[in-house]
């Protein structure tokens, strides 16, 4: 331990990792630790970094981890300190968690079915056009099947426990809704909303024709459905409520009367002209129509203190070790290929 205290700065060891970087074919991703001369090379590798409760996490595999976190970004911010320290301290802390989430599992007889295991990896392979599609998302990503397995299967363990772990949290009392409510008043409100109805063309000539039929009489709904480019084109036209300050296209309506129509707007996706079928002002909910929101936030709430507090419990009770002065000498270097 002295050795890696005081670093020397005459010899490296370098581990590389094939990248996909933005707007590059590729790149290779150096780590360099500054080392003692007396320490080997493939000593150096297989140094323990970390160690939670007797499970152990090589210098090599930190480094692999690393290069994962930061294979989306360019090599600018790869190299950045703060981006790297804050991936080395995310590094640490899942590992933690997870090996402390894997020994409760073990100890409480929680374990993740292989089924369930499948059944959520076919899930997500549905989401590519074919395995080949898949296998290539995977090569880009610079993981392997079994690493992405094995990535998977711990996340979905994590969440098995923490449900297990947050089973105990208490419903809230009425009596806890109503102080909720009384602190959070603002949080339960509504905004402004207006509905309309529109008709969207892909040219402003064509909205000029239409204006003009509508100005002689014409109904809106009736134009809408044979001439609307847009979803509810042949729904008369009818877009439903909207809030006041989401769209930019309809925020004219908040300034016109009931049965008024608007002049043609232009946006990205053509030619508007809208007409203000109704409006509601905006208003405070009322206790018995936040409370149901209210409790599950505060559910929420309570779900997350249970698992945190379970999380420390662990943590206090866990013997740890991290070679914090190794973490730290730990650099980035990018090379383009």
């Amino acid at each position: 331990m002295g050795c890696l205290e005081r670093p020397s700065g005459n010899a490296h060891v370098i581990w590389s990792h094939a990248l996909m970087w933005r707007g590059l074919l590729a790149t290779l991703l150096l780590f360099s630790v500054a080392r003692c001369d007396l320490l080997p090379r493939p000593a150096l590798s297989q140094k323990i970094v970390l160690d939670v409760n007797g499970k152990q996490m090589t210098a090599q595999r930190f480094a692999a981890e690393l290069a994962y976190r930061l294979k989306d970004q360019d090599a600018l911010s790869a190299k950045d300190p703060k981006t790297v320290k804050n991936a080395k301290a995310k590094i640490c802390e899942e590992f933690l968690v997870q090996t402390l989430t894997e020994e409760w599992a073990k100890e409480n007889s929680v374990m993740l079915k292989a089924e369930d295991l499948e059944e959520q990896i076919k899930s997500i392979q549905k989401n590519y056009p074919d395995d080949l599609a898949f296998q290539q998302a995977l090569a880009e990503e610079g993981t392997s099947f079994k690493s992405w397995r094995d990535r998977l299967q711990g996340s979905l363990l994590q969440k098995l426990v923490a449900k297990k772990v947050m089973q105990k949290a208490l419903t809230a009392s009425d009596a806890d809704a109503q102080s909720y409510f009384n602190d959070h008043k603002g949080e339960f409100s509504e905004r402004e909303t207006a509905q309309v109805r529109q008709i969207l063309v892909a040219t402003e000539s064509d909205a000029k024709e239409l204006e003009g039929q509508l100005k002689q009489g014409k109904r809106m709904p009736e134009l809408a459905k044979k001439f609307s480019i847009s979803p509810e084109g042949p729904l008369g036209g009818s877009v439903g409520w909207v809030e006041k300050g989401l769209t930019d296209v309809f925020e004219p309506a908040f300034h016109m009367k009931v049965g008024q129509r608007s002049p043609i707007v232009k946006s990205t996706f053509g030619y508007h002209i809208f007409e203000l079928v109704a409006r509601k002002p905006s208003r405070n909910k009322s206790l018995a129509e936040a409370k149901g929101e209210i409790k599950r936030i505060l559910m929420e709430k309570n779900e997350q203190s249970l698992y945190l507090a379970w999380l420390e419990e662990q943590t206090r009770k866990a013997r740890v070790f991290k070679d914090q002065t190794f973490i730290d000498a730990l650099t980035v270097e990018t090379k383009s290929q």
